[in-house]
């Protein structure tokens, strides 16, 4: 999302490339938490995730990490589908086929909440309501696409409330802790979370219209991991979050393909897949991820440790969200434990020629 110049109120506007299109969650810049002037008024939530900087103390230090990615102590209750309350538009069908159905629409709903301006008020909160507007569109857009709900975000690594637009059927059918949300804020019940004061009429401006959205204040671990808890509520595909928490292998040779990560996820591939793909295994792409810098290893670590503390405050349950973490978490350790042996032969190599 791109922040305009600071006004009487602040209106972000998404770019127009979201993360559904470049079927990527993670960006190329660097988390930075630097500012030359001090603001902590609300700011959009960037779209993609950016790698969390590390303390310079613990690029030094000797880290001991779990061979596994630890689970919850007891297992998170299923959110109950059949509670979770839909609009009129998702029609008289039962509540798990409008999720099902929401589900298949992720990508397009992903770009929706991109396309959202987020017209934030000046000071350091962002108010019980947050004024949206969308794209403007020659034909009208059924609100099941639109933005229920924003997520005023508070971490401890980062000082500023970061506003998220979210369809709020999704999330509550994610997270047990987000089950209170509807599809639309008109169907929205009361709750303790939500704001107690009447919401304000849409409004029009020229060809855009823009609606009062409910704040949802939620408290999270890690705000540099929720770009990509929002591609995993959207887009569901373990592939595209592995591909986000694992660090791209060093370039090769253009004869070499490079190794397919989907591949990991699935033990039993088509038979034709195994044809035309390169045959590739967690120790080849371990061997591959190890000759990368230990700073960017342990700074996917700490990426991947920070979706994980995301996931366990929001009491998220999803097999397949957990599989591809685990497997992510897994690959790092080895990939640093083989790192660790190759430095290790070589002191050694070296040790023997100077005696």
């Amino acid at each position: 999302m791109l922040l305009a110049p600071p006004l009487e109120r602040t209106s972000s506007c998404a770019s127009s490339t979201s993360s559904a299109a470049g079927q990527s969650l993670l960006s190329g810049v660097t988390a930075s938490t630097a500012q030359s002037v001090p603001d902590l008024s609300p700011q959009p939530l960037p779209s993609r995730a950016s790698l969390p900087l590390l303390d310079p103390s613990i690029k030094a230090s000797t880290l001991r990490l779990p061979l596994q990615l630890p689970v919850p102590p007891t297992a998170f209750a299923d959110v109950e589908v059949k509670n979770l309350i839909v609009d009129d538009e998702l029609g008289e069908a039962p509540v798990g086929f409008a999720v099902g159905k929401l589900r298949q629409l992720g990508p397009s709903l992903l770009t929706s909440t991109s396309a959202t301006c987020l017209h934030i008020p000046a000071g350091p909160t962002a108010g019980p309501y947050l004024r949206c507007s969308f794209p403007p569109s020659r034909v009208l857009v059924p609100a099941i696409y639109l933005p229920s709900h924003v997520l005023a975000i508070h971490s401890t690594d980062s000082p500023r409330t970061l506003l998220l637009p979210v369809h709020g059927l999704l999330w509550g059918a994610t997270s047990p802790l987000l089950s209170f949300l509807t599809s639309r804020p008109e169907k929205q019940p009361p709750h303790p979370s939500l704001p107690m004061s009447k919401r304000p009429p849409p409004e029009q401006d020229g060809a855009s219209q823009s609606e009062a959205l409910p704040v949802i204040e939620l408290r999270l671990p890690s705000s540099s991991a929720v770009p990509l808890l929002q591609g995993w509520v959207y887009l569901r595909s373990p592939p595209v979050l592995l591909s986000a928490l694992l660090p791209a292998p060093p370039k090769e040779k253009p004869s070499v393909p490079s190794p397919s990560i989907a591949r990991l996820l699935n033990t039993t591939p088509a038979v034709e897949e195994q044809v035309q793909t390169q045959p590739v295994t967690s120790d080849s792409l371990t061997e591959k991820l190890s000759w990368l810098p230990t700073v960017t290893l342990l700074r996917h670590v700490h990426l991947v440790h920070g979706l994980w503390q995301d996931v366990v405050a929001l009491q998220i349950g999803d097999e397949e969200l957990w599989k591809a973490m685990g497997l992510a978490w897994r690959i790092l350790v080895a990939v640093l434990a083989r790192r660790d042996q190759r430095a290790s032969a070589a002191a050694s190599t070296a040790s023997t020629g100077t005696s």
